[in-house]
C-alpha cells in the first residue's frame, strides 16, 4: 500500500528533500522512476528550501512570541509593555563644577539659566555640558560664588506637535532615539493661547481622573520614545490643535564619563544685563553615570521583577528592582539591608548601598535622586538611607610556569595576556555586592590563558585601604568577613612568645607619628600572633617596635581594630592587609571585592627541560 503521507518533522533540507523522495517513490505514478535526474532533482530542491524556508520563519514568528526566546528588539519591547516596564534610557554623564565671578553691573540675584552651555574633553573627544534648569546665585558684593553646580551631558532638543483630532490613533514619537528621558519636558499649549501647561510623567493610573495633566511614556519601534496622554477618564486629553513640545537631552552615553575640565561656552554676563568674569573652573566631581540604552538581555532581566515589585518598595528585591529600573544606567549594582543587621543596630532604617556604573563611588546628587524616588513607594514609615560599597580587594602573588616550546609570545606578551585575564575574571565573577571569591575558579582561569602555561601557584591576600586623617588620631574598625590563617593553639601546641610566627596582618608603609610627636619613617603595622597589632620599623636593620599596642585582630572572625592611629605622610592610602585562612573568600551584602591592576604580581618561570 502507498505511502500517502510525507513526513515533514525535521527542518533539515537534506532530511526534507529525502522524504519528499520518499514519498514520491511510493507512489504508481512515480515507479522505477529517476529522482537523481537533473529536472526532478531541481524540482525537489524548491520543494525542499520552500519547506525549509516556511518551518524556519514560522519558528522565528513563535520565538518572538514570547520574552524569554524573543530576538527582535521592537518584541522584547513589546512584551516589556505588557508587564509596565519602560527600557532604560540613555543617561546623561553628570559632573559638578563651582567657580567665582566678578560682575560689573549685576545685582543680586546672579543667574545660570536652564540650557547654559559648557564643554570638556577626555580622551573620546570633546563634550557638550548643560544645566538642566535656572540656577540662582546672592552676594553682598559684586563677587558671586557658585558652588557644586551640576552639569548633564548633551544638548537639548525640541520636538514639536500639533494635536489632530482628524487623526486616527495620532502618534508623539520621540525624534532622537539617545534622549535622557529623565530630562523630558512635556508642554502643552492650546490654539490660540499664549502660555503652555506642563505634563508631568506617570507610571500608573493611581489617583488620575480626567483632569489630571499626566502622560505616560513608552518605547516604540527602532528605540524611539513615544508620549502617550490619557484617555479622557485617568488623564486629560490634549484640545485640537494644542500644541505639544517635548523638551529633552541627546546623551552620549559613557564616553562622555571621566572629565575635570570643563570651560563654559556662553557670556554669563548677557542674561544678567551686566559684565561677568569668570574664574578658572573647578570640578568637583568628575563627569561619571553615563549610560547607553538599555540592551535585550538588560530588559528580559529586569522587566518581570519590575513588574513584580507592584509599585511598592517593601521586600529588598523590591527596592533594588525600582532603583535599577529608574537608575539603571547610574546604578550597577544595589544591596539593601535593614539597620537591625549594622553594628550598633538602627532600627527603622533601611541602608542602600549603591555601585556606579563606572567609578566605585555614587555621586551624592544621584543618592539624593535615589532616595527622593523611593520615598514614592515606601508605605511604612521608615528612614532611608544610602550608603558606598564596603570595597575589599584581593592582592594577587602568581607564580606560573610555562614552556616557551608551545608559545610563540614574548614574556612580556604573555605577562601582558595574564593581567588581561584576571581584570576580566575580576568584572564578570566578582564585583558585585555580596559574591563571593571561587580560588579553582580563578587559578584555572589563570591556567586558561595560553597552552603554553603549565601550572601556577597562587597566593590571595585581603586587602583594605584606609585614609587616616594627616597628624590626627584616627581608629579604625575593619571587618574582613573572613578568619585569618593563624594556627589555633592544640594539643602539644600552645602559643607562647609573640611574633613567633609570620604575620597575619600586614600594612603599606606610611610615616609614624609618636604620642612624642617623633616621626617615624617607613612603618608597617602587623600582628603579633597573639591578637594584638603594633607598629614596626626596619631601623639599622633591625626589627624595631615603635608602638607595641596600636589595636586588635579576632583572627576568628576577621575583625581588626586599629586604635588612635596617627601618620604625617602615606601614598593615596594605607593598604591593611589579612592573610586569610581559606583560599575561597567570602563576603557579605554590604561589601564588594574587586582585584586592582596594581594589586597584581606576576612571577613568569620558564620550565625545565
Amino acid at each position: 500500500m502507498a505511502n500517502n503521507n510525507v513526513v515533514l518533522s525535521t527542518l533539515d533540507f537534506n532530511t526534507n528533500k529525502q522524504n519528499f523522495k520518499n514519498f514520491l517513490a511510493s507512489q504508481a505514478a512515480f515507479k522505477d522512476y529517476n529522482f537523481e535526474g537533473s529536472n526532478m532533482s531541481v524540482l525537489l530542491d524548491v520543494l525542499s528550501y520552500n519547506t525549509y524556508l516556511n518551518a524556519f520563519y514560522l519558528n522565528m514568528v513563535a520565538s518572538e512570541m514570547f520574552m524569554d526566546s524573543a530576538q527582535k528588539y521592537n518584541s522584547v519591547v513589546s512584551h516589556a509593555k505588557e508587564l509596565n516596564y519602560v527600557p532604560k534610557s540613555a543617561k546623561s554623564s553628570v559632573a559638578t563644577i563651582s567657580f567665582t565671578t566678578q560682575t560689573l553691573g549685576i545685582n543680586s540675584p546672579f543667574i545660570i539659566p536652564k540650557g547654559t552651555s559648557f564643554t570638556g574633553s577626555n580622551a573620546n573627544g570633546t563634550f557638550n555640558f548643560v544645566t538642566n534648569q535656572l540656577h540662582s546665585y546672592i552676594s553682598a558684593n559684586s563677587t558671586f560664588t557658585v558652588d557644586s553646580l551640576p552639569l548633564y551631558q548633551g544638548t537639548y532638543i525640541t520636538d514639536s506637535f500639533i494635536k489632530d483630532d482628524n487623526i486616527s490613533n495620532q502618534r508623539f514619537v520621540i525624534s532622537n532615539p539617545n534622549i535622557d528621558i529623565d530630562s523630558l519636558t512635556v508642554l502643552v499649549r492650546d490654539n490660540g493661547s499664549t502660555s503652555s501647561i506642563p505634563y508631568n510623567r506617570v507610571e500608573s493610573l493611581f489617583d488620575l481622573d480626567d483632569a489630571s495633566l499626566v502622560y505616560f511614556l513608552q518605547v516604540s519601534e527602532n528605540g524611539k520614545y513615544e508620549i502617550i496622554f490619557g484617555d479622557g477618564k485617568f488623564g486629560k486629553v490634549p484640545n485640537n490643535l494644542a500644541l505639544i513640545t517635548a523638551e529633552y537631552i541627546a546623551a552620549s552615553g559613557p564616553s562622555s564619563d571621566g572629565i575635570s575640565v570643563f570651560g563654559c561656552n556662553q557670556d554669563l554676563g548677557i542674561p544678567n544685563g551686566g559684565v561677568a568674569t569668570l574664574s578658572v573652573i573647578t570640578a568637583t566631581a568628575n563627569s561619571s553615570s553615563g549610560s547607553l540604552p538599555e540592551t535585550i538581555d538588560s530588559i528580559r532581566f529586569a522587566a518581570p521583577r519590575y513588574f513584580a515589585t507592584q509599585q511598592r518598595a517593601v521586600s529588598s528585591d523590591d527596592y533594588t528592582s525600582l532603583i535599577l529600573d529608574k537608575f539603571g544606567g547610574q546604578i550597577g549594582d544595589v544591596s539593601v539591608f535593614g539597620g537591625e543587621t549594622l553594628e550598633p543596630k538602627q532600627y527603622g532604617k533601611v541602608i542602600i548601598a549603591l555601585k556606579p556604573t563606572t567609578g566605585l563611588i555614587v555621586a551624592q546628587t544621584v543618592k539624593n535622586a535615589v532616595a527622593g524616588y523611593l520615598q514614592n513607594y515606601v508605605s511604612l514609615p521608615i528612614r532611608l538611607l544610602t550608603a558606598d560599597p564596603e570595597y575589599l580587594y584581593l592582592k594577587v602573588e602568581s607564580e606560573i610556569q610555562y614552556d616557551k616550546t608551545l608559545t610563540t609570545k614574548l614574556p612580556n606578551e604573555l605577562i601582558g595576556n595574564l593581567r588581561d585575564q584576571i581584570q576580566n575574571f575580576s568584572s564578570k565573577n566578582i564585583e558585585k555586592f555580596g559574591t563571593d571569591f571561587r580560588y579553582s575558579k580563578f587559578v584555572a582561569t589563570i591556567d586558561d590563558t595560553n597552552t603554553s602555561i603549565v601550572s601556577n601557584n597562587t597566593k590571595i591576600l585581603l586587602s583594605k585601604r584606609i585614609a587616616p586623617l594627616l597628624n590626627y588620631p584616627t581608629s579604625f574598625d575593619i571587618d574582613f568577613n573572613n578568619p585569618a590563617d593563624n594556627e589555633a593553639e592544640s594539643p602539644g601546641y600552645t602559643k607562647i612568645n609573640a611574633l613567633s610566627d609570620e604575620p597575619m596582618i600586614t600594612s603599606s608603609a606610611f610615616t609614624y607619628v609618636d604620642a612624642d610627636g617623633v616621626e617615624w619613617p617607613y612603618c608597617y603595622i602587623r600582628d603579633d600572633n597573639l591578637g594584638k597589632l603594633l607598629v614596626y620599623s626596619i631601623i639599622n636593620g633591625k626589627f624595631t617596635i615603635i608602638n607595641a599596642n596600636i589595636g586588635s585582630i579576632d583572627y576568628m572572625t576577621g575583625k581588626v581594630y586599629i586604635k588612635d592611629l596617627v601618620t604625617s605622610n602615606y601614598g593615596n592610602y594605607i593598604s591593611v592587609e589579612l592573610m586569610p585562612a581559606n583560599k575561597d573568600v567570602i563576603v557579605n551584602k554590604s561589601k564588594i571585592l574587586l582585584i586592582d591592576p596594581y594589586d597584581v604580581t606576576i612571577n613568569l618561570i620558564e620550565k625545565q627541560a
